[in-house]
């Protein structure tokens, strides 16, 4: 439900072990794709929202919803356009946009896209490239290089900025000379959903199936759409290891094309085929020995003719899932730009609740000496404090082991001892505790 080689990696799963899930989960993927559960799901959110609290804590700063690793007019199998993402980005109120066009020479990724306010939204272009998510500063199509460090090199001339990009692929990729990297993403939470892969052509082969799938996405879009989320553990332990080492700012990746558009199609009196955007083969084939009712489906028509479309991501749902709140003074470039140097960010999954207004801070008395990002030296009198818009489990770290836990919308911890923090907010949704709000940590240095 991300990206198109999403559905790829059906069958390279079938035989991997996928580690990076939530422990806590207490349904699997398609019991949460119930009616029952989407349901609940759904009036939880509006009990959240509902009980939010406009807060304003961070002074001098404004919290920018900015979305990272997202796609348009870059591929094949990219199915969005740029202005049915300026378009969708109004609707959702996202503020910054960084681009991540695949690399496709002659076209160059910088200069042949937007860059600059349009609409009210900043857009800033890079690309998905070499590893990382990379923003340089001017245009790098024409250089090579060597090796990984001179590449790293060449995207921060100037002040650009650079991400490492799914983990899971590199997990011992070294973080020192980057911006931060990816601590949530969509495709990576993917990985490991065998169920719901086996699920979905046996749903789409069947004609209450298809039937029922229409109405639930209709009835319950974002509540269908993150039924896979998970907390990726792997991703956080190796955040949490390099923070202790230096800054690392941590990002989330929707990895959104527009893409997840399932077309079923006739193969044959007994047999259908699932295609998605850019399919040059069909994704699935499924036949009457596995679905008996697929000759319902077909009857009375040709090999090629479309039984049914549905539109499991488009730019709306995808940047409501997940966004990278940046804490800025300006809607800029130069100032996005240094916010994310300095880790003034958090990430949040803000279908569930209107996170804006988030804090985490470090006080000396009445007096807020850091937020989020911040090194400040260690002293008497010093507490760390975090504030939400609405109640839920907030989890404060100090190097990557979870010190206090409280179920509040705000806590405060006096701090007794260097080290490097950062604070998470769950929230309880159907019964389940999950994962809402990750802050960049603060680094209270000897």
């Amino acid at each position: 439900m991300t990206s198109r080689r999403t559905f790829g990696w059906l069958f390279v799963l079938l035989s991997l072990t996928i580690t990076a899930q939530n422990t806590a989960r207490k349904y699997t993927t398609v019991e949460r794709l119930q009616p029952e559960h989407l349901r609940a799901v759904h009036e939880d959110r509006l009990r959240h929202q509902q009980q939010r609290k406009t807060i304003k804590v961070i002074k001098g700063y404004n919290d920018y919803r900015a979305i990272m690793h997202v796609h348009a007019e870059d591929a094949t199998h990219t199915g969005g356009t740029r202005p049915e993402l300026l378009a969708a980005c109004k609707r959702t109120g996202v503020n910054v946009v960084m681009l991540t066009n695949h690399v496709r020479p002659p076209v160059d990724f910088i200069t042949d896209t937007w860059r600059g306010l349009r609409e009210g939204v900043l857009f800033i272009p890079g690309a998905e490239h070499e590893g990382f998510l990379s923003y340089p500063m001017k245009s790098i199509l024409n250089r090579k290089t060597n090796s990984r460090e001179e590449y790293i090199q060449m995207v921060r001339e100037g002040g650009g900025n650079i991400f490492l990009s799914h983990i899971e692929e590199r997990p011992d990729w070294a973080t020192d000379q980057l911006t931060g990297m990816e601590i949530y993403n969509h495709h990576a939470d993917f990985k490991g959903e065998l169920e719901f892969l086996k699920w979905l052509p046996q749903t789409l082969s069947d004609p209450d199936g298809i039937v029922k799938f229409k109405q639930l996405l209709a009835d319950y879009p974002m509540e269908f759409f993150g039924a896979t989320q998970d907390y990726l553990q792997d991703y956080i332990k190796k955040w949490d290891a390099d923070s202790q080492q230096h800054r690392v700012t941590g990002v989330a990746a929707n990895d959104c094309h527009h893409n997840q558009v399932i077309t079923v199609k006739v193969a044959a009196p007994d047999a259908i085929e699932l295609w998605l955007t850019g399919d040059k083969d069909p994704t699935f084939k499924v036949n009457a020995k596995r679905a008996p009712r697929i000759p319902e489906l077909t009857k009375d028509k040709q090999p090629g003719d479309i039984i049914a479309v549905v539109d499991i991501d488009p730019y709306d749902r995808s940047l409501s899932y997940v966004t990278t709140h940046i804490l800025a003074q300006k809607q800029n470039e130069s100032s996005i730009r240094e916010a994310l140097n300095q880790a003034h960010a958090y990430v949040s999954h803000d279908w569930f609740c209107d996170p804006t207004g988030f804090a985490f801070v470090v006080n000396k008395g009445t007096r807020q000496i850091g937020i989020m990002g911040d090194g400040v030296k260690f002293s008497a009198e010093m507490k760390l404090s975090v504030a939400a818009p609405t109640s839920g489990m907030i989890r404060l770290f100090r190097n990557g082991a979870m010190v206090q836990e409280s179920k509040s919308n705000s806590m405060d911890y006096p701090v007794t001892e260097p080290g490097t923090y950062r604070a998470e907010v769950w929230l309880e949704l159907d019964g389940e505790w999950r994962p809402w709000i990750y802050a960049n940590q603060v680094r209270v240095l000897q």
